[in-house]
């Protein structure tokens, strides 16, 4: 891989997440701005990964872009959302399937508790209409049933859907089933993969990310969207004082307001990332 100049993006979600793109989509976004390579993280799911490689078949036979399988996994710390990004893991391997359909199970029950509170709060919508709105997507969250109250003139956007009907302490909110980051790690090193902590920003406690660092992550993504260049300087030093990898990616989900608004705005170099692409 030589020269500095080649642009990566290890962090992205499809209509197999809460994404709003194909996987194909994804792809041909990437083509559009000269990626060398790129990797798929949905949300607990990694069926995406079958639809962008049959998608490369089409668009880049001559595969001028390396595709990286990932899943951005959730778990919890201390009553914190974490996420955890699993790269280049044994997609069939059982142990990670099985954790993969538990997973599923539980998050559908969330999201028909969730739709059977709003409607008892007095918010109309139904399973049926997430359905026929989001045909292709395989998970539905809080962003699928913020989008039906939006739509049902509820609320606005879905910054204010999150800051209102469905904040975490709100009667239409169900918590998601905790998992602990030890679990996820555990399932991801089984599956031959890397473990990496995901927008250690997000976490919103450094006390909490030096805490996490404990576990036996193998990266961080220091670069990310949200991360300012503090942030990146304050993780960079992180990740080399453990011993870490660094990855980065854009979080692009092709939502309209949230950011990245398009595929391309924030891509990473190649050479911020280097000791991550050597392991590939």
């Amino acid at each position: 891989m030589g020269g500095g100049s080649m642009l990566v993006d290890f962090h992205m979600h499809s209509v197999y997440s809460d994404g709003i793109e194909t996987p194909k989509e994804l792809l041909r976004h990437a083509l559009d701005c000269n990626l060398s390579m790129m990797a798929l993280t949905d949300h607990d799911e990694i069926d995406g990964i079958k639809a962008l490689r049959t998608a490369q078949q089409d668009l880049d036979p001559n595969k001028t872009i390396k595709i990286i399988n990932g899943c951005e996994f959730s778990a919890d710390y201390k009553d914190k959302s974490i996420h955890i990004l699993g790269y280049c893991f044994d997609e069939n391997n059982k142990e990670l399937n099985d954790f993969i359909t538990f997973f599923k199970g539980k998050r559908e029950e969330r999201v028909d508790e969730m739709i059977r509170r709003c409607n008892s709060e007095g918010y109309h919508i139904t399973k049926e209409d997430l359905i026929k709105q989001f045909s292709d997507t395989k998970a539905y969250g809080r962003p699928h049933i913020g989008k039906l109250l939006i739509d049902g003139g509820y609320a606005k956007d879905v910054n204010e859907v999150f800051r209102g009907i469905l904040r975490k302490n709100s009667p239409c909110y169900v918590p998601k089933v905790k998992v602990e980051v030890q679990h996820i790690i555990d399932i991801i090193h089984k599956a031959g993969g890397f473990a990496v902590m995901a927008h250690p920003k997000l976490v919103s406690s450094d006390e909490y990310v030096l805490e996490m660092l404990d576990f036996n992550f193998d990266g961080i993504e220091v670069y990310h969207s949200k991360h300012d260049n503090q942030d990146v300087a304050k993780y960079r030093a992180l990740a080399k004082e453990h011993n870490l990898f660094i990855t980065g990616g854009s979080d692009y989900h092709g939502i309209p307001g949230k950011a990245p608004d398009k595929f391309g705005d924030y891509l990473v170099s190649s050479e911020n990332v280097s000791e991550f692409i050597s392991l590939l």
